[in-house]
């Protein structure tokens, strides 16, 4: 839920959260619509990149693309890639890799979703290829009638076991390897269904389905066996059965199949979880509910109940106390219709026992084809991260093919509003010891400039060059295709891009580290030569990326989609401590990116260096690497009045935000309101200050608290949450938005 100017009744509702004995979130237990901003033009972040869920918070991290993937069985690029199923998990043990489905086979990618290589072609869309829990590079799957591994480190394959009595296995699409590690079940030539134990080598008693018609079959935590038939009712071989390990029956669980996985209560119960939308007899004020069934005597719960648009996939870890479910909407609603329900089209976390719901994301996905725009929502073992897939209508924004989807992660346990025990308290910070005085630092700033034909510069797609005299260098180079990208890669704290408008000029996007910075339109009227269409400063001393990316489209005012990129101004400001009294005016700066060693402005082709010496204030996003978070829980927002669109908000007692800079000064600059709290600010490891940051009515992007006069030094700024407030705030929340460094 979005922090918002509310109604008097969702005011309490707020406020009853907040002073809850669990200090649970005030968008665990909203049930009401959240309509995603930007539905018909979002774009989501070149791959490798993240972007921070604009309701929810969550960071959401694009693994893959699509379109610019070689396909390995016929050529060309992908279409799509996606997980596999819900009920399986991609991830591995340790979640030091996952596999994928690419078009029609499968490929390996490591933890954080770089891609290392295909698999065979053997492991394809029907082999159901599935992690050891044993080791984390071998890989169960089927081929015929052979159980074989891979070995994810070698590249070996071996074979495991022939069943020569069928001409082939299966685990019918969605049944992952039991919870010991040890067992599958499988159904021989699709009516014969048995476990298998891979430790002794042993297949168990078989049960012939004779002929009645089944969709799925699942291995329980106790090596039980789930039936799902298609018939719904209440006699035998219809609905969900239970059958031991030796394939007795033992009882019913429900009325009728449906989207659903298995796992472990908190006791250790086995559980079944399960939307009950074709129940024909469901339990009470449960229609179109996901439903958690205790196996051992089919008993129900309803944990959530959905709207009848939605449909959802469910995926649950191991015995963590709760599962993962998407919901999904065929009709395809807009949001702020009376048609977008609460929960459409999101991604949830919701406790066994029902006390909780963490709304997570918007997945953005919508129906331009049969099943590959369905998210399928599927977690880590430890249910400490999820992938889904999405095609963030880019059928319709950009004209993508029908069938386009690609992969996202969330990190839940570090990057969404998750719920958590509070955190051990953090030491006080101590005094750094004194020690003598260091020569004074020498701040200096240079700038760089680079043509768009550097070798630091890499395209992809389709780029034509311009031979201008107007242009920097007198050439430049230009693109309407979409998806065409211009890569720089730079050594630096600033950079600008430098490119040319006219009425022909289209939109681009461009990307900083990765991240989706800001949809650029490079129209103009009249014309503008060698201009600068986007720059970005404060970043951190070292490498760096500049994206642009051709969207392939243009405002109405423009009659072409062209983006030009002519030049790149690179700028370092360093700190450097003098050893005399003089200072060298002499030194390089090349195109080839090494660190400037004197205050200068110099261009690739030679031109004649001029003096910037920099006194400028530089502002420090709370998400740049130099503020280090330790000691809670810090929940990322999104708001159009933040500083640079983005905000971090926290009100676990002793968690702390602490940035180190080199200046003379610093400001800390947050928001304040009616449920703002109380913060100790340390300064070089000594408090310096307790600010009460409360106040009616709030103030955006207000500084928290300044100091000036520092050693011209590298020193660390420090706000230490209290987890306390005045008698008039009706929260202890501590904001970081941005930091100012004087110089």
């Amino acid at each position: 839920m979005t922090k918002r100017y509310w109604s008097t009744a969702g005011f309490w509702l707020f406020l009853a959260i907040l002073i809850s004995p669990s200090g649970a979130f005030a968008q665990l237990t909203v049930t009401g619509v959240e309509n995603p901003p930007g539905y018909n033009s979002f774009l989501p972040p070149a791959a490798g990149g993240s972007y921070s869920d604009p309701v929810f918070g969550s960071t959401v991290k694009r693994l893959t693309n699509a379109l610019a993937t070689a396909n390995a069985d016929g050529g060309g690029n992908l279409t799509y890639i996606t997980g596999e199923y819900s009920t399986m998990t991609p991830f591995s043990s340790d979640n030091s890799r996952l596999l994928l489905i690419n078009g029609s086979y499968f490929a390996l990618y490591d933890g954080a979703g770089a891609f290392i290589r295909n698999l065979p072609m053997e492991i394809n869309a029907s082999s159901e290829p599935r992690w050891s829990r044993a080791n984390n590079t071998t890989i169960y799957y089927h081929s015929g009638n052979q159980l074989k591994t891979y070995d994810a480190a070698t590249g070996a394959i071996n074979v495991v076991r022939t069943f020569s009595e069928y001409s082939s296995i299966s685990g019918m699409g969605e049944s992952d390897i039991s919870a010991d590690g040890d067992h599958f079940v499988f159904a021989g030539d699709n009516r014969y269904i048995f476990v298998y134990q891979l430790s002794t080598n042993t297949k168990f008693p078989v049960f012939d389905t004779g002929g009645r018609s089944f969709d799925s079959i699942y291995i329980t935590p106790n090596n039980n066996v789930i039936i799902s038939w298609l018939t719904s009712g209440t006699a035998r071989y219809t609905g969900m059965e239970l059958f031991d390990i030796n394939m007795n029956f033992l009882r019913q669980i429900a009325h009728a199949d449906g989207h659903k996985d298995v796992t472990r209560d908190a006791d250790g119960e086995e559980v079944l979880v399960w939307t009950n939308s074709n129940d024909a007899q469901p339990i009470p004020n449960c229609n179109n509910g996901i439903v958690k069934i205790r196996l051992s005597d089919a008993s129900q719960t309803c944990l959530l109940q959905l709207d009848w648009s939605l449909a959802p996939h469910i995926s649950a870890p191991d015995q963590a106390g709760f599962i993962y479910i998407e919901t999904y909407a065929p009709a395809d609603p807009s949001p702020g219709t009376s048609s977008w329900a609460p929960y459409t089209n999101e991604l949830l976390q919701i406790k066994l026992d029902g006390s909780q719901v963490v709304r997570l994301a918007h997945h953005r996905s919508r129906p331009w084809n049969g099943y590959n725009w369905q998210p399928k929502v599927s977690t880590s073992r430890d249910g400490s991260r999820i992938i889904f897939n999405s095609n963030y209508d880019l059928q319709g924004i950009l004209g993508y093919p029908s069938e386009y989807s690609d992969v996202y992660m969330i990190v839940v346990g570090s990057s969404a509003p998750v719920s958590s025990p509070a955190p051990s308290p953090t030491p006080t910070p101590t005094p750094t010891p004194s020690s003598p005085p260091a020569p004074a630092p020498a701040t200096t700033s240079s700038t760089t400039r680079y043509e768009q034909d550097n070798a630091a510069v890499r395209y992809t797609g389709t780029w034509y060059p311009n031979s201008g005299s107007f242009n920097s260098g007198g050439s430049a180079t230009l693109s309407m295709t979409r998806g065409s990208q211009a890569i720089f890669t730079f050594t630096g704290t600033a950079i600008k891009w430098i490119g040319y408008r006219d009425e022909w000029s289209g939109l681009a996007d461009v990307y900083v580290d990765g991240a989706y910075a800001n949809t650029v339109d490079t129209y103009a009227s009249p014309a503008q030569a060698q201009t600068v269409i986007y720059s970005v400063a404060g970043l951190t001393a070292g490498v760096h990326t500049l994206t642009i990316n051709v969207r392939g489209k243009h405002s109405k005012s423009s009659s072409g989609s062209w983006v030009w990129v002519d030049a790149f101004d690179v700028t370092n400001t360093v700190t450097t401590t003098s050893t005399s009294s003089s200072t060298s005016s002499s030194g390089t700066t090349s195109s080839s990116g090494s660190t400037p060693t004197s205050s200068s402005t110099s261009t690739s082709s030679g031109s004649t260096p001029t003096s910037t010496t920099s006194s400028t204030p530089i502002r420090i996003e709370q998400d740049n690497p130099a503020v280090v978070y330790t000691g809670g829980t810090w929940y990322p927002k999104s708001y159009s009045w933040a500083s640079g669109g983005t905000i971090l908000m926290c009100m676990d007692a002793n968690a702390q935000a602490t940035l180190t800079f080199s200046g003379t000064g610093v400001s800390w600059i947050g928001y304040k309101d009616e449920w703002s709290g109380i913060a100790n600010v340390y300064v070089d490891g000594v408090l310096k200050a307790t600010i009460d940051t409360y106040a009616s009515p709030a103030q955006a992007q207000a500084t928290q608290y300044t100091i000036s006069n520092l050693p011209a030094a590298t020193h660390t700024l420090t706000i230490q949450v209290t987890g306390t407030q005045n008698s008039a705030s009706g929260g202890s929340w501590i904001w970081v938005d941005a930091f100012v460094v004087a110089p």
